[in-house]
């Protein structure tokens, strides 16, 4: 992972990094835009977004993946782009430093307490840190963010 500021690595992006879906093969997405998004409907947590002509992606602002798999005999039916073989999220949270209340001296424990994997660490009792390695992108960390300060990119290492 480069150790680049946030604002280095989302220079130039004009739409936020859209999180793919768990078991998600990137190989085959051209299969997926022409979908109907069986896959939508399937999704416990409602997380899950389809617009024509893209793939699905996930909105994390009201829950995180819980990698239950329900999208992938959904996906089968449009042309089996989500592949159970396939782990986790091709995706990671980081925080953003200038939005986070930790970073601004301000006790806040929102993200970690979300953090199934325990993957956010705090130096102190501030300064959240993300474990890159132990990130599943579960996105579990987002919607309680009160900062809006937990942005995902692709994953690297």
């Amino acid at each position: 992972m480069d150790k680049k500021p946030l604002r280095e690595i989302f220079k130039g992006h004009n739409k936020p990094f859209k999180v793919p879906l768990p078991y998600f093969d990137p190989t085959r997405a051209r299969v997926c835009m022409e979908c109907v998004g069986d896959c939508v409907a399937s999704c416990p947590e409602k997380i899950i977004v389809k617009e024509p002509g893209q793939a699905p992606h996930l909105d994390f602002s009201l829950s995180g993946c819980t990698f239950c798999g329900a999208c992938v005999p959904a996906c089968a039916a449009c042309g089996g782009v989500l592949e159970a073989d396939r782990t986790g999220i091709d995706a990671v949270a980081l925080i953003d430093t200038a939005k986070c209340l930790g970073h601004q001296g301000v006790v806040c424990f929102a993200c970690g307490d979300a953090c199934k994997d325990k993957a956010i660490h705090f130096l102190g009792m501030f300064k959240p840190r993300v474990d890159l390695k132990g990130c599943t992108g579960c996105g579990f960390c987002v919607g309680v963010c009160p900062t809006e300060a937990i942005l995902f990119i692709k994953r690297s290492v």
